[in-house]
């Protein structure tokens, strides 16, 4: 019985000093920062730099939240394109193709007119793109104009050709810039934000899972613990699928990434911790490198809304471990318009593997929206220091 009795405490010791690991662990002074006190002091990784994109006169002047993926043979890029500030009414949505990643034609509305009509004074935010049985889906949010009002909600539509979309389509109440995350069994795993004041009070991160045919049903909200709320204003969340769990990474205001994981594909998440990942407080973009590698690409710089650098971290075990970054743009850059929330700086960022490119695109001062094109084997070591010329 004594036994018996010190075998279970041994048990609870060893779960609970399990508890208390990292769930992703940093190399030591990854991201100690350079002279300028804020962008890690890294080497910087040769890069091809195409616009999609620019703002002018007589034109769309802001441009956020850009994804890409390749359908039928086609790259296509949609955004967020508004007539001069961030979020306000008329902002839309609107796409462009390549068949090379550097010529794009001219950006297109998702949808008619007709097709919007009584959402005339609403806002559309682009929250990615997927391939879903031989079409290709775009998921957006439409506020009232206001990111946490009760009807602000997640959206989806679909299309054959990448030029006609169906009408919106609701999946629930809440604010999504991310794009889902495919994990296995075809799961969906998406992460946004509560927006009706009573859901605000009690937990900032809305965490959705999808399995089944059909994209109109099928979804799943589940819970997380974030401790203090005070600490997060947009969660933005996205995720790293590992072998046998998956992490979650979530913006807050603490100066670092905060984590959790899950390790039943997204159903129940453990309590978000700590992590050692600097985050100035902006979007950033997770995914899968050949090989097993896994890439996170954000401003992760040490001043609150800094957005001057955009940082690729790569993780040579599936994201338990983050040993090696690069600096992707650091180039000065300032907004030629004004306009609400609109700051300067490379942000925003989502990647996308292709052909023997790691493609990152991002928004630039929220009025262009850019494509950097690395070199997969550049992100193994750096050889040297000419930028891409195919």
């Amino acid at each position: 019985m004594r036994f018996m009795t010190l075998l279970i405490a041994l048990v609870l010791m060893s779960d609970s000093v399990n508890s208390m690991e990292p769930i992703v662990e940093v190399q030591s002074s990854l991201y100690k920062a350079g002279a300028d006190g804020v962008t890690p002091a890294v080497n910087k990784v040769p890069s091809r730099l195409d616009y999609v994109y620019r703002a002018g006169e007589g034109k769309y002047k802001f441009c956020h939240h850009p994804c890409l993926i390749e359908f039928k043979g086609l790259l296509y890029c949609a955004w967020s394109n508004g007539r001069v500030g961030e979020d306000e009414p008329g902002q839309r949505l609107v796409i462009a193709s390549s068949r090379d990643a550097r010529s794009w034609t001219e950006a297109q509305p998702l949808f008619t007119d007709q097709q919007v009509k009584k959402y005339e004074k609403h806002v559309f935010v682009a929250s990615g793109l997927l391939l879903w049985q031989e079409k290709l889906v775009a998921f957006y949010t439409i506020t009232p104009g206001e990111n946490f009002h009760e009807e602000t909600a997640l959206y989806f539509s679909e299309s054959s050709d990448g030029k006609a979309w169906s009408d919106p389509h609701r999946i629930t109440s809440g604010f999504y810039i991310n794009p889902p995350v495919v994990l296995r069994n075809s799961r969906l795993m998406m992460g946004g934000e509560y927006v009706s004041e009573t859901d605000r009070k009690k937990g900032r991160s809305k965490l959705i899972y999808h399995d089944g045919e059909s994209l109109a049903a099928g979804w799943t909200e589940t819970t997380i613990d974030e401790g203090d709320l005070t600490r997060i204003g947009y969660a933005e969340p996205n995720f790293i699928q590992r072998e046998c769990d998956v992490l979650g990474f979530f913006r807050n205001y603490t100066g670092r990434l905060l984590v959790s994981r899950s390790v039943d594909l997204g159903e129940s998440w453990s309590a978000l911790m700590d992590s050692e990942i600097p985050d100035s407080t902006a979007r950033f973009a997770t995914g899968n490198l050949p090989g097993g590698q896994r890439y996170l690409i954000g401003n992760s710089l040490h001043k609150k809304f800094d957005r001057r650098a955009l940082i690729v971290s790569v993780s040579s075990n599936q994201g338990s471990r983050f040993e090696r970054c690069w600096i992707l743009r650091d180039e000065p850059t300032f907004k030629r318009f004004e306009g609400q929330h609109k700051m300067d700086g490379w942000q925003y960022p989502h990647g996308y593997v292709w052909k023997n490119l790691l493609l990152v695109v991002h928004s630039v001062n929220k009025e262009d929206v850019a494509i950097s094109a690395v070199k997969l084997k550049d992100l193994q070591t750096l050889r040297r220091t000419s930028v891409i010329d195919e």
